[in-house]
């Protein structure tokens, strides 16, 4: 029994007893046995246990284990500078590798993978954030003004990023973040600003070579993500990769989900410093926020589906600022409240893939329409009583998108006629009512965005800027609704005339008027016109767009003159609405020339768009057709038929290659000979604007 009490694996009671459940006493005279055993005459025989996995010697303990890897580390470094000194010494000419002998051999030596771990390794530990000032991109004090200028005015755009020191302080601790800031807040001088830029895009990639992540480099990415406007060009778009790179560092410093403290873990990559954060804290909360807030934007500028889905935690983030001392954490709530509603609209109605689209019929789309709408009176509510609120500019106009977003649904006919039915230009009353409601949110946002003065202009953000695109195109398809809807429902019979509709006449003059043109009997002769609850002409007056967009031509004037052509000025005299003013001049250029082409087709004077229209006119009742009739008819003033070509340039060359109704890039081909200049940039804006009218988003080449 001395054996089995030496050997721990076995156990003290023999097989035999623990059977009987008897007691087992060890026997005196015999040393392998127990009493009970010996007297009924058995064999006494005992388990073996086997041993189960315990702790390790805690002699190596993982501290230890670090601790070795570092000196190895340091060891075999130490060992490699030694090593190539003398080699240096002691190499051939014949064996020294230039550029040019590298490309011309393929047994060239090549870098261990090692020795790259090592270079990485100590550049990785040497790694410093560039400083603008230090590399001369902008003076000391002119930077530390930028600062207070975010500070002061542009956290209201976009409340996320909340800076709570000074400029020396910030640019000493986050250096990456005072890039930013500096980017982005250089407006007033366009030369700075593009030298910044282009250098914080290299910061960018820095960034992501060696890893490097923390809340100040997030910060970083939302300050450039939040005004991207200025920096955005349709052919070298980036803003889905900084969005992408915010996400990513959001999962990867654990921002999108509670803390949870771990018992008995001994240490953790955040206590080893190597993310210097604090856990749970308002500024954690306010980037999460802003990461999510940015990637709304995006998906809703760009057609995309949620990449950053609405938890609860992200509710009980912005819970978190009930009563926040920070006087712009007021905007966090109704923010991200009507981001979430407009996403959910998107999902619900599938904008980003309209054809496949599940919700369709006139009753279910009421009911859909009419549930949004009631939680975004419930957002309105929830701001009126607070003049804070009600006098922001970003928060007025994110309400009058959500009610743009919720009515879009008028736009798409298919899903109002999911039975087929014989092809006509008539609209039930829900969806003529739903396209005027559009109609006056759509203006209600412009009228909202021409009130601000030109200072301020520069201090909204990304969304403000991508949902006037979006208001933009909205209001082309809103007018251009029944041409578009007929065109869709062309009968083989009438497709020469359809052609005939699309491409200039180069017999006629533009500016041919019928001798009948002002007799109010020849005005609703046209196919289009067999509609009276919806007419172009009738609908561009009486929300007097060509009023509004020369209105944004003026405000735009001091970016881009009116004479001058876009995307000309070089990159270092681009302000930061420059790309604003050439997206602008593009979609109004094609407005004019799609509501051209539609007068003459109808025999009006072409410039019959420049009729003012302050003149009183009567609210079309969607109810009453004969009364709209009777109103669109007594609407129609004569006008001097001498007009001026729009864009100077007469019929365009290759127009038959464009086409403004229905887009399809299959079937599109540009000719082999090289385009004049003045031809180019024009075929260039019609590309854009078919790419902007079939997608609803910013063009991207």
């Amino acid at each position: 029994m001395s054996s089995t009490v030496a050997n721990p694996r076995v156990r003290k009671a023999c097989l035999p007893c623990i059977r009987a459940k008897a007691k087992c006493s060890p026997s005196e005279h015999r040393s392998n046995g127990c009493q009970r055993c010996m007297r009924l005459n058995k064999d006494c025989t005992y388990e073996v246990i086997a041993k189960k996995p315990g702790p390790g010697p805690k002699s190596r303990s993982r501290v230890r284990q670090l601790e070795q890897r570092v000196e190895s580390l340091i060891d075999l470094l130490h060992a490699k500078n030694t090593d190539v000194g003398p080699t240096k010494k002691t190499t051939p000419a014949s064996q020294i590798v230039t550029p040019e002998s590298s490309t011309q051999t393929d047994t060239a030596p090549h870098p261990s993978p090692r020795a790259d771990l090592h270079r990485l390794w100590i550049e990785a530990a040497n790694f410093r954030a560039l400083d603008p000032v230090d590399a001369g991109l902008i003076d000391e004090q002119h930077s530390y003004r930028l600062v207070r200028k975010f500070q002061e005015s542009f956290i209201w755009s976009f409340p996320f990023v909340v800076v709570d020191t000074d400029g020396p302080t910030l640019r000493r601790q986050e250096p990456f973040l005072f890039h930013a800031i500096l980017t982005v807040t250089a407006v007033d001088t366009p030369s700075i600003q593009h030298g910044l830029s282009e250098r914080f895009r290299h910061e960018i990639g820095r960034m992501v070579e060696y890893g490097r992540k923390s809340l100040g480099i997030l910060q970083g990415l939302l300050v450039y993500g939040g005004w991207y406007h200025g920096f955005y060009h349709p052919a070298s778009q980036q803003l889905s990769t900084v969005v992408q790179l915010c996400v990513a560092m959001v999962q990867d410093l654990g921002l999108s989900s509670p803390v949870k403290r771990r018992p008995g873990k001994l240490w953790s990559a955040a206590e080893c410093t190597i993310f210097n954060r604090a856990k749970g804290s308002l500024v954690e909360k306010r980037a999460f926020l802003g990461t999510y807030f940015l990637t709304a934007v995006f998906n809703h500028a760009w057609r995309k589906t949620t990449t950053l889905s609405y938890t609860r935690f992200l509710s009980q983030c912005c819970a978190a600022f009930q009563g926040s001392s920070v006087p712009s954490d007021i905007l966090i709530n109704p923010l991200i409240k009507a981001n979430e509603l407009l996403s959910r609209v998107n999902e619900h109605f599938s904008y980003f893939d309209i054809d496949n689209a599940e919700i369709r019929g006139d009753i279910i789309l009421e009911m859909s329409t009419s549930s949004f709408l009631a939680e975004l009176d419930r957002i309105r509510e929830s701001i009126a009583f607070d003049q804070t609120l009600k006098s922001n500019t970003t928060l007025k106009l994110l309400i009058a998108l959500v009610d743009v977003g919720i009515h879009e649904i008028c736009l798409h006919s298919s899903l109002w006629n999911p039975l087929p039915r014989p092809a006509t230009n008539s609209q039930s009353i829900a969806r003529l009512k739903m396209l005027h409601r559009t109609m006056e949110a759509v203006t209600l946002y412009m009228k909202t965005l021409l009130n601000v003065s030109k200072s301020q202009l520069y201090k909204l953000g990304l969304g403000t800027w991508s949902a006037w695109f979006y208001a933009y195109v909205v209001i082309c398809k809103l007018v251009f609704l029944e041409e578009n809807e007929r065109l869709g429902n062309t009968n083989v019979d009438d497709i020469p005339e359809e052609i005939n509709n699309l491409l200039p006449n180069p017999l006629a003059p533009e500016n041919a008027v019928s001798e009948d043109t002002h007799d109010p009997k020849h005005v609703c002769q046209p196919a289009d016109c067999s509609n009276p609850g919806w007419n172009a002409l009738a609908v561009t007056h009486q929300y007097g767009l060509r009023e509004i967009s020369e209105q944004f031509t003026e405000k735009f004037q001091h970016t881009l003159s009116a004479d001058d052509a876009p995307w000309i000025k070089p990159r270092e005299d681009r302000d930061s609405l420059y790309t604003i003013a050439c997206l602008h001049h593009v979609m109004f250029h094609g407005y004019k020339k799609r509501l051209q082409r539609h007068q003459l087709a109808m025999g009006l004077p072409a410039d019959r768009s420049n009729v003012s229209s302050s003149a009183a006119m009567p609210m079309a009742n969607p109810q009453d057709h004969h009364s709209i009739d009777q109103w669109q008819s007594s609407q129609i003033i004569p006008s001097e038929s001498n007009i001026e070509p729009v864009g100077g340039t007469g019929v365009l060359p290759f127009a038959s290659f464009m086409n403004f109704d229905s887009i399809n890039f299959d079937g599109f081909t540009m000719p082999a000979s090289a385009l004049p200049m003045q031809a180019g940039e024009d075929m260039f804006g019609d590309w854009m604007w078919n790419m902007a009218m079939d997608d609803f988003t910013m063009p991207t080449l």
